[in-house]
């Protein structure tokens, strides 16, 4: 016996084969994974660049399609202190910014002559201090910093001229140094010389920790 189908019930089996054909009935699509950018640069610039231990260039670098969430980023440069940054991307650009610590500590040598007998020597003490200056500490790399340095000629001769290397030290490791120009400086005379200087510091660093020691006094007549 012929089955006939009611118009009601065509309907109903042609939406269910246009639902099957547009691939409704499939399973769901995953969506990709989020992803960002790293713009990581270095002073000095030159530095390599690790994200999660990988090699990624030499800074300034921009490193991309970096799966979103925590990672590391390690700048590394010869003669200078390896610096490790976590970064959290979560889309977009993320802009990384570090400064390096040198590890070069060789001061300058100079060597300076005379023909004045010794009896007739200036004798040369240096001594003084560091501060920061009016405007207080900066949040910046490097720090300006001001040096006060006192300086007396306790011998029978005069000083034509006079230098001293000021080095900074952090937790007894020297971290930078600039010399100061004390000009002439007649026997049994004293003179003081303010100069402001700029220095690259830990980010961590505390007051008590930092020291100016003033080192390699160069006498000329």
């Amino acid at each position: 016996m012929a089955i006939s189908a009611s118009p009601f019930t065509l309907v109903l089996i042609l939406i269910a084969l246009a639902i099957v054909s547009a691939g409704c009935t499939g399973a769901p699509v995953a969506e990709p994974q989020a992803s960002g950018t790293v713009r990581a640069s270095s002073v000095p610039t030159g530095s390599e660049v690790y994200l999660d231990g990988e090699y990624r260039g030499t800074s300034p670098v921009i490193i991309a399609d970096i799966p979103a969430g925590h990672h590391t980023l390690e700048f590394r440069k010869g003669g200078y202190e390896s610096v490790t940054y976590p970064v959290t991307v979560t889309g977009g650009m993320e802009d990384i910014r570090v400064t390096l610590a040198s590890t070069n500590y060789t001061l300058p040598v100079t060597v300076a002559t005379t023909t004045t007998p010794s009896y007739d020597l200036p004798q040369v003490h240096v001594d003084g201090y560091w501060t920061w200056p009016a405007a207080g500490r900066s949040t910046e790399n490097p720090v300006p910093l001001l040096v006060h340095t006192e300086a007396f000629n306790v011998g029978p001769g005069d000083a034509r001229e006079v230098t001293v290397s000021a080095n900074f030290y952090y937790d007894g490791r020297m971290i930078c140094w600039n010399t100061v120009y004390l000009g002439t400086l007649a026997a049994g005379g004293h003179v003081s010389r303010d100069n402001q200087f700029s220095c690259t510091l830990p980010s961590s660093m505390s007051d008590q920790n930092l020291e100016v020691r003033f080192d390699n006094v160069v006498v000329t007549q």
